[in-house]
């Protein structure tokens, strides 16, 4: 008889990103493809407050989930009675947005009488790069977003260990708070990028940063950058600032990168999480492998560095393989410091 298709379709909401995606795994192939994809973000509501407000992007994502949801399906052309599985981001995250997607998925899960899923939305990172890479393991991985800074080593797509995190603030956080100083909006991160091009990243001095041996630490970085532009006043040149203030974060994340690389001897180097966008980190890690630090870097491509369902879909297939299954009674946790648990049994 022959195995059948597995169907997964996939919730993420955990800050405000909407995001359903249905993954495909064939009988032949070791892991899910991509089948579709849907995501609203929620840009032009956050925007003129200058950060992400909780209640209205809780609100947002009831407007645009079910949208999302059968753009997904109609785009993969599936029903959800042909479904196998069903996962959602669970933790860490804002609580009214994660409840949004999470109980969708545990209602669809509970009519369909559907195995469901509980995701951790940082697992979900690690895994994006299974969208389109087959990384070498062990691997080192770096996660860079508005709300996590996190250093993993993985010895398969099952088990791994966290090195450091952040102590603070996360880099994605302390970019957009660079940017919206320098009046690019928010988010502003990619606009922060594209000035810093322009600029000398020598033309104003931050200082070295003096954390643990692989966590992290960008709220004195941030601070920083808030003097300078009061110091400086009219007199500040943005595109010098933007340059300077973008090596320092950088210069921070790779120190603490080498610190975890060197210590386990690991060769295989992987970045995922929206700041992995940035073009000047990846050409900065890429760099590595010219003096032997690393042999292979893999980076999350574009469409998956930010937060969507394909890669909660992945994970979601992972634990489910594995013989994992969450009760529909499982809540959402809005965990700051996560802590992930192995996928393997036992």
């Amino acid at each position: 008889m022959p195995k059948k298709l597995i169907y997964i379709l996939a919730f993420e909401s955990s800050c405000d990103d909407t995001s359903v995606a249905v993954l495909c795994k064939e009988p032949n192939d070791d892991l899910p493809k991509l089948v579709s994809l849907a995501v609203q973000n929620q840009d032009e509501v956050h925007a003129k407050y200058g950060g992400i407000v909780p209640e209205l992007a809780s609100r947002a994502h009831l407007v645009n989930l079910l949208p999302c949801l059968r753009k997904a399906l109609t785009e993969a052309k599936l029903k959800i009675e042909e479904v196998s599985l069903i996962c959602a981001a669970a933790e860490p995250g804002l609580v009214g947005s994660l409840l949004v997607g999470h109980t969708a998925a545990k209602t669809l899960a509970f009519l369909y009488k559907k195995d469901f899923v509980s995701c951790h939305h940082i697992e979900g990172h690690l895994h994006s790069i299974l969208l389109t890479e087959r990384p070498s393991f062990p691997l080192v991985s770096l996660v860079v977003s508005g709300g996590h800074t996190s250093l993993y080593e993985l010895s398969s797509v099952y088990e791994w260990r966290l090195l450091g995190q952040t102590l603070d603030d996360a880099i994605g956080e302390a970019f957009d708070k660079g940017a919206k100083s320098l009046g690019l909006g928010f988010p502003g991160g990619a606009e922060l990028e594209i000035l810093a091009k322009s600029g000398d990243n020598l033309g104003y001095k931050f200082p070295s940063v003096k954390v643990g041996e692989f966590d992290f630490s960008f709220s004195g970085l941030k601070s920083e950058f808030m003097r300078i532009l009061v110091r400086e006043a009219e007199l500040v040149n943005h595109q010098n600032l933007a340059a300077s203030y973008q090596k320092a974060l950088f210069d921070h994340l790779e120190s603490r990168l080498r610190n975890g690389l060197e210590s386990t001897g690991c060769l295989n180097l992987a970045i995922v999480g929206g700041v992995a966008k940035n073009q000047e980190l990846r050409s900065r890690l890429e760099g590595l492998k010219s003096e032997g630090l690393i042999a292979n870097f893999w980076a999350a491509k574009p469409e998956y560095c930010t937060d969507n369902a394909a890669m909660i879909g992945m994970t979601g297939y992972l634990r489910w393989s594995q013989g994992f299954r969450s009760e529909l009674s499982d809540d959402v946790r809005s965990t700051h410091r996560p802590k992930l648990k192995k996928l393997s049994r036992g």
